[in-house]
């Protein structure tokens, strides 16, 4: 892979944009897949016929009668059988999202970058093929399909991020613009939907998708390198400006050793893992996330509940995939929040201050997002519906940000994978959460398991209290070393 030549460089990460743009989180448009399947009748089997209560001889007008109004029913979501099951595709798909991000990350450590990209086509393709195939004959395709889509996209997005290593002085927006790309992608499936009115049926679709997703080989084999990019030598003496100046070498910033860290001895992998600040890490992400999914995955309810008409619900379903593909514009803003943060703490006395407190007021921010998102849901009027879009753009682009630069800044840097991997697949088990959620909603309306969510995101709190808390005692005593 050449490196030295910028317009290369430029290609190389346009190139990686537009495949998190076109098959990275097909996942997250699960609102406007939900939609074509239920108007497609899938698992209407599960939705109990109204009875004959007529007579004999109209029994046959009125069967047609009955059909009618059972898929009128099916489409007004009265039918709770269905909506679990399809809820269940949900929270299975995005459980094995986070478990397929764990697996395919160990395969890319031990195998490199062109094996896991390979697995990560095959994945996705396998999967558009299952999901295009899926029928009342074969229900049960969807779940293996979702969950494979799920997993190939999360690779692409992970095989493209050592991108940034190539842009010394940009590396952070390349992260947010792959990141924002990965999350506008839930926009093909919007596109699978309007098709879908528009005469295009969703097999046909999803097969030019798994047709389409084959140009991925093109910089698996032609652009990226089959191990991996590699980074220079760590130099002790100099600064990331220097660094960043020479063309000749592509350096990853987060590689960089400052002095404070070279005199420092690096702490085991078994102590990050079993210090608090990344027990509560783990905790916040989980919590958040599960509150994430199981409104991605309730909101087709939510609409069928809220709104009047089937038209209305097909509007607020297209409106919320519009706005979560805005996420290329939100992810990017939230990596630069970020850095910003870290301008006010570097002259800090204690080094674990230095690294803690720029993330205390993101992580904080980022709890505070979901919880006004949570309690605008407990207001069942369809205009807070878009104001609740918004809450949940700058949310995710927030949690995703935060979640993985947190890890970044704050531990060594080759025990990212490990941690980054653990805390997705704690959060993906987590997640099967939802569907006990759904279930109970299902049974006792969704107004209490929304107030008792709510409830819950407070507890996340606890994490940027923790890391304050931590940050103060050490400016007092002022401690010099980092001691988790």
């Amino acid at each position: 892979m050449k490196t030295g030549n910028p317009k290369l460089r430029v290609v190389y990460a346009l190139w990686a944009f537009l495949e998190c743009l076109g098959f990275g989180g097909l996942i997250y448009g699960w609102g406007s897949l939900l939609f074509v399947l239920k108007t497609e009748g899938l698992y209407k089997d599960l939705c109990p016929l109204i009875e004959n209560q007529t007579d004999t001889d109209n029994s046959t007008i009125l069967l047609s009668e009955n059909a009618t109004s059972t898929n009128q029913t099916a489409q007004k979501g009265n039918c709770p059988e269905r909506d679990a099951r399809l809820n269940l595709v949900f929270t299975i798909g995005t459980s094995m999202f986070c478990v397929g991000c764990f697996v395919m990350g160990q395969i890319n450590f031990k195998f490199g970058t062109r094996v896991s990209r390979i697995g990560a086509t095959a994945l996705f393709v396998i999967g558009s093929l299952l999901v295009a195939f899926t029928s009342n004959d074969v229900p049960w395709l969807i779940f293996p399909g979702l969950s494979m889509l799920g997993a190939g996209g999360i690779t692409f997005l992970m095989s493209n991020m050592q991108i940034s290593v190539l842009f010394p002085k940009l590396g952070t927006l390349i992260v947010g613009l792959l990141c924002g790309g990965f999350d506008a992608s839930s926009g093909v499936q919007l596109l699978v939907k309007v098709g879908h009115e528009n005469g295009i049926s969703r097999k046909t679709s999803y097969i030019i998708l798994a047709v389409t997703n084959l140009v991925t080989l093109v910089s698996t084999f032609l652009f990226l390198p089959k191990d991996f990019i590699k980074q220079p030598v760590k130099a002790v003496n100099r600064r990331p400006d220097d660094i960043a100046g020479d063309q000749d070498a592509a350096v990853e910033l987060k590689g960089f050793a400052s002095d404070t860290e070279v005199q420092e001895k690096k702490p085991s992998l078994l102590a990050c893992m079993r210090s608090m600040i990344y027990i509560f890490h783990v905790f916040w992400l989980s919590i958040l996330q599960l509150r994430f999914y199981f409104l991605l995955g309730s909101l087709n309810k939510t609409f069928e509940t809220v709104l009047s008409s089937e038209e209305q619900v097909s509007h607020f379903t297209n409106v919320l995939i519009i706005v979560l593909m805005c996420g290329v514009a939100t992810s990017p803003f939230a990596g630069i929040f970020c850095d910003i943060q870290k301008q006010f703490f570097v002259n800090s006395k204690s080094a674990l201050r230095k690294k803690l407190m720029p993330s205390v007021i993101p992580l904080a921010l980022c709890t505070t997002l979901c919880i006004v998102m949570s309690v605008l849901m407990l207001i069942e009027e369809p205009t807070v519906l878009y104001a609740v879009f918004v809450f949940l753009l700058f949310f995710r682009s927030f949690m995703y940000t935060v979640g993985a630069g947190y890890i970044s800044a704050i531990f060594p840097s080759e025990y990212f994978g490990i941690m980054y991997g653990f805390l997705i697949i704690v959060g993906g088990v987590v997640s099967f959460l939802q569907y006990v959620f759904f279930i109970i909603a299902e049974s006792h309306g969704f107004y209490s398991v929304n107030v008792f969510l709510l409830a819950l995101m407070f507890t996340t709190y606890l994490h940027p209290l923790f890391q304050w808390w931590k940050c103060c005692r050490a400016e007092r005593t002022g401690t010099l070393l980092i001691s988790f």
